[in-house]
C-alpha cells in the first residue's frame, strides 16, 4: 500500500501535469535561512554520528546482535512491494488520461463514495451527537446536576445549618469557652 501511494505522488509531483493555476500568485523560491540552516545541522551531525563508535552502548561487548531473516516473508514483501510499484507506474506514469480518472469515470458512484470517505465522518457524527450526546450524555448530565450537585448543597445547607446552630459556642468569650470546656468536661 505505501509504495503504491508513494509512487503514485512521485509519479503526480515529477512526471504528472503541472498545476500552475493554484499556485499562479507565488513564483518558486530558495527556503530562507531559518529553513535551510536547521536542516543542514541536522545533515552534518546525522553524517558525523554515522561515524561514531558507541558499539558498547548496543550491546554489553559492542557485537551487533545476528539478525534472523525469513525468507519467504522478504520475498512476499519484496513481490507485493514491486507489483504495488508495477501498478502505481501502469496507473499514473504511462496514460495520457491516468487510468484512475477512467476508472472514476466507470465506477462513478463507488467513486463518489470514496471521495466522501464512504460517509464515515457522517457515521460518527451520527453516532456521537446523537447517540452518545443524546441517549447517554444529556441523561448523566441531569443525574449529575440534580442528583449529586443537589446531594452536595444539601451537604452544604447542613453544614451551614449546624455552624449557625453551634456558632454561639464560638463567641471570643473566654469565660464562655471555659464553661463550655467544664460542661464537655462533665459530659465525659
Amino acid at each position: 500500500m505505501t509504495a503504491f501511494y508513494m509512487f503514485r505522488l512521485y509519479y503526480g509531483i515529477f512526471w504528472g501535469k503541472e498545476n500552475k493555476e493554484l499556485h499562479a500568485h507565488h513564483t518558486p523560491h530558495e527556503a530562507p535561512a531559518t529553513m535551510t540552516v536547521p536542516l543542514v545541522v541536522l545533515a552534518v551531525i546525522t553524517c558525523v554520528a554515522g561515524f561514531i563508535p558507541f558499539g558498547d552502548f548496543i550491546s554489553s561487548d559492542g557485537e551487533a546482535y545476528t539478525i534472523h531473516l525469513d525468507g519467504g516473508v522478504v520475498a512476499i514483501s519484496l513481490t507485493v512491494a514491486i507489483a504495488a510499484i508495477a501498478l502505481a507506474t501502469w496507473m499514473y506514469l504511462r496514460a495520457k488520461q491516468p487510468v484512475a480518472d477512467r476508472l472514476a469515470t466507470t465506477f462513478s458512484g463507488l467513486h463518489k463514495a470514496a471521495y466522501h470517505r464512504f460517509y464515515i465522518d457522517e457515521a460518527y457524527q451520527f453516532v456521537t451527537h446523537r447517540i452518545i450526546f443524546g441517549c447517554i450524555s444529556r441523561p448523566i448530565a441531569w443525574f449529575d446536576r440534580h442528583v449529586v450537585d443537589g446531594f452536595m448543597n444539601l451537604l452544604a445547607r447542613t453544614t451551614q445549618s449546624a455552624a449557625l446552630g453551634i456558632r454561639f459556642m464560638q463567641s471570643g468569650s473566654v469565660q464562655r469557652y471555659c464553661i463550655w470546656f467544664f460542661a464537655g468536661t462533665l459530659g465525659l
